[in-house]
């Protein structure tokens, strides 16, 4: 039986939600990509000057309160899915994961900084996504799928 995309997207949101939560590397590297190597003028100009303005402390909690959305977005699916997955599997654990994604959820809410972010991400790894590697990694096992 392959794995399906469908399969890998609790894993798959818990990996972006890592990285947001690395805002440090978000905010200095935000398009880097396609700014340094676009040839879009414009486009260029314009991201150029929606990163200057993430990066200024002046304007910065405009977009850390759409940012932080972003991140409780994220949990929210991971804590549904895990649930309608894996619940009949390991429903302590389920829940243990949901206590510590809404404890997690209450302390984004509180952070004034993309800075308070950063110290979100090693507990965030260490109680979400390490838990859910393992169940996922069980699942597969148990339908005679090799995981790496």
């Amino acid at each position: 039986m392959p794995i399906t995309l469908n399969d890998v997207k609790p894993i798959s949101l818990c990996i972006t939600t890592e990285e947001l939560l690395d805002s440090k590397r978000f905010l200095y590297n935000f398009c880097d990509t396609l700014i340094l190597r676009g040839k879009d003028n414009r486009l260029k100009e314009d991201l150029e000057s929606v990163k200057k303005e993430m990066n200024d402390f002046r304007t910065q909690l405009r977009f850390l309160n759409g940012y932080r959305t972003v991140i409780i977005n994220n949990i929210d699916k991971i804590l549904a899915l895990i649930n309608s997955r894996y619940y009949k599997t390991d429903p302590v654990k389920i829940d243990r994961i949901a206590m510590d994604g809404k404890d997690i959820i209450k302390k984004i809410l509180n952070v004034e900084n993309f800075e308070g972010l950063i110290a979100l991400e090693p507990e965030f790894k260490g109680k979400i996504t390490l838990p859910i590697y393992q169940l996922f990694i069980n699942e597969m096992k148990k339908s005679n799928i090799e995981v790496i």
